[in-house]
């Protein structure tokens, strides 16, 4: 089933002619794990032992970033080369940018706007993967493409 799945996934008019839609689509798989991870733990760390919903996001944020890294370095974006701590640097650097940006927007729209605070985390999660992916694949892993296309 899995090779099967591969072969009609390689053979994809859209993964042959844009093949970042095959590299953006993974990021997404892996950052909907992501997003199940972060925010069970949120739920877990807000709901069952009070912890301050912003300190929860924040603990939940260093919870996962780890998890994405090694998937998306060896899956998304296929590399196993020895630079790993420096990638890992630049990984971090990336999803704090994107935690202030949405633990600001947690923070303005729970504590300003009394939204509901589990449906601003999901929404700004949604936009967030848009600029991650961007930062990851033009900057974290983009040495790695050009020197594994040599």
């Amino acid at each position: 089933m899995i090779n099967y799945l591969k072969t009609k996934s390689d053979s994809f008019y859209l993964f042959h002619k844009y093949p970042i839609t095959k590299q953006f689509i993974k990021f997404c798989l892996v950052g909907s794990t992501n997003l199940i991870l972060d925010v069970f733990i949120y739920w877990f760390l807000t709901r069952v032992f009070d912890v301050y919903y912003m300190l929860a996001g924040v603990l939940s944020f260093v919870l996962v970033v780890t998890w994405s890294f090694l998937i998306n370095r060896r899956w998304t974006f296929r590399h196993n080369g020895a630079d790993t701590t420096s990638q890992y640097l630049k990984f971090f650097v990336v999803n704090v940018i994107v935690a202030i940006l949405n633990l600001s927007s947690l923070y303005i729209f729970v504590e300003w706007f009394d939204f509901y605070d589990l449906a601003v985390k999901l929404a700004a999660a949604v936009v967030m993967a848009f600029v991650n992916f961007g930062l990851n694949k033009f900057w974290t892993f983009k040495k790695l493409e050009i020197r594994n296309k040599k």
